[in-house]
């Protein structure tokens, strides 16, 4: 049958073209997530010294260690919810995306996993900031472009001794917590084909977000975290609903999570966050920014990511306008398949 060997080399050439393209740019993924491993570690293992000093040279400014406890408590609560909202969820999911005959029993798996998380998630996002932007929104230090009134400058003013208000305290821990668990959860599930680029994600978040509580960066720390909280509302709405039938639901949600990206990731991240703690950190600050370099370097690699994805955003819009069909090309679970046929 000529028609079936067209079709099964075409296939070979496709898992071909995949596998090279994905060896490409995985070892790329590789080496970055090498850097950031080591210049992290650089940075943990000499913090420790920093905060001691601080601690015992301003006692009233720098809270001890032990406030950091509640940060493994919201991270086991944060593993154990995810892990139970999986099994509770998962007949509602099921019922929200049809298997095609196309899909293997793992790609439909993991796409009702998929699925899953992605509504804890979020709802989980789409909580904390709320709840962010409720104790940001009369700082000084909330730029416009955020929904505030005041100047990133201000995220520099008397650092390193700014006062954290216990709400803030509480965010900033939960957030922590939750970012230890999302490096956790990527670590003990089965690989999917964009885990290098999630793990180089995941990591430099988590280190971020643990360092910035550590060194008091809590005020420009907070606003990363209200920035990527409002654009991964979109993202994980669009993940919980791109392999349902409702066609509707799903180009409403893919709009709305292009302008929210395009304008908290694309414009106001480089823009507000970037260029405050890249320049007016010096400016306000002076020279005594300790990890100055690593936080930097960090937010850069995130921003090379927001860009990565963003293009990958559009041309989900080019493929769902070709073909009729949406498809999360940046998880491409269907790709699963592939690997296995090959």
């Amino acid at each position: 049958d000529l028609s079936s060997g067209g079709t099964e080399a075409s296939r070979r050439e496709i898992r071909k073209e995949l596998s090279a393209m994905t060896g490409e740019k995985d070892l790329v993924l590789r080496l970055l997530v090498l850097v950031a491993l080591i210049w992290a570690a650089l940075v943990g293992v000499s913090i420790d010294k920093e905060v001691r000093a601080r601690q015992l040279k301003h006692p009233e400014a720098y809270s001890p260690y032990s406030d950091t406890l509640p940060a493994l408590g919201c991270f086991l609560g944060m593993l154990v919810a995810q892990l139970i909202f999986r099994q509770i969820f998962d007949p509602v999911a099921r019922a929200m995306i049809p298997k095609k005959p196309r899909w293997g029993p793992g790609v439909w798996g993991a796409k009702v996993t998929r699925c899953c998380d992605s509504v804890f998630k979020c709802a989980y996002y789409a909580s904390v900031t709320i709840w962010c932007f409720a104790l940001l929104r009369d700082e000084p230090f909330l730029p416009r472009v955020l929904g505030g009134s005041g100047e990133t400058r201000f995220c520099w003013t008397d650092y390193p001794l700014q006062a954290v208000s216990p709400q803030l305290r509480r965010f900033y821990l939960l957030a922590v917590g939750y970012h230890l668990s999302e490096v956790v959860m990527l670590l003990l599930e089965v690989r999917h084909p964009d885990f290098w680029e999630m793990l180089l994600h995941h990591g430099v978040a988590c280190s971020l977000v643990c360092y910035s509580y550590l060194l008091n960066y809590v005020r420009i720390g907070s606003l990363v975290l209200l920035l990527h909280g409002a654009t991964d509302v979109f993202i994980y709405l669009s993940k919980a609903i791109v392999d349902t039938p409702n066609t509707r639901c799903t180009i409403a949600s893919y709009f709305a999570l292009v302008a929210a990206y395009a304008w908290f990731r694309i414009f106001a991240f480089p823009v507000a966050i970037m260029r405050s703690a890249w320049v007016e950190s010096v400016k306000e600050a002076g020279g005594s920014i300790f990890g100055w370099g690593y936080m930097n370097f960090a937010l850069f690699l995130l921003f090379l990511l927001h860009m990565y994805w963003f293009g990958l955003i559009l041309k989900i819009g080019t493929h769902f306008r070709k073909t009729g069909q949406a498809k999360d090309l940046q998880s491409n679970l269907s790709s699963l398949e592939l690997k296995k046929q090959s």
